[in-house]
């Protein structure tokens, strides 16, 4: 299967990426050229990509902080145990709810897994990904392999 093979190049990060969504930009673009997996049309898809990497290391991150302060504000709670009280919180009526930013981690995790997969890069998604056969050199015969010259 051909299909269209536009040129392997890395485009340029758009100017609105966070902190750490250009860092994952910096990280994951040369691995994509490498594999032939990247072109300049690939730009708003890798930044959309990028953005929600970025935004879940951040959740992440926020995360773990809040289970480092019930920790230690309560020097008789284990990890897990932390974890729990962040991530349930009571409505008004008193039920457990998850909270918002477990859900909002849930979330990133569900659309970085989206975008890994349309760029084949996660296990089950590399076998169905063709990657470019353009990689912006020219053939040094040209057409003439396709007309049969080439051949002897």
């Amino acid at each position: 299967m051909d299909g269209v093979n536009p040129r392997v190049e890395i485009p340029t990060p758009p100017k609105h990426l966070g902190r750490e969504a250009l860092k994952e930009w910096k990280r994951i673009t040369p691995l994509l050229e490498e594999l032939n997996l990247i072109s300049g049309i690939d730009r708003t898809a890798l930044a959309i990509y990028c953005q929600a990497a970025g935004r879940l290391f951040e959740l992440e991150m926020a995360f773990e902080g809040a289970v480092k302060v019930r920790m230690n504000a309560s020097k008789k709670l284990d990890y897990a145990q932390a974890v729990s009280m962040v991530s349930t919180s009571s409505t008004p009526n008193g039920f457990e709810q998850q909270s918002v930013i477990v859900q909002l981690i849930s979330k990133h995790r569900e659309q970085v897994h989206k975008y890994l997969q349309s760029f084949g890069l996660s296990p089950s998604a590399r076998g169905r990904i063709q990657p470019s056969k353009n990689d912006g050199q020219a053939s040094l015969f040209g057409d003439d392999e396709k007309k049969g010259w080439g051949q002897f």
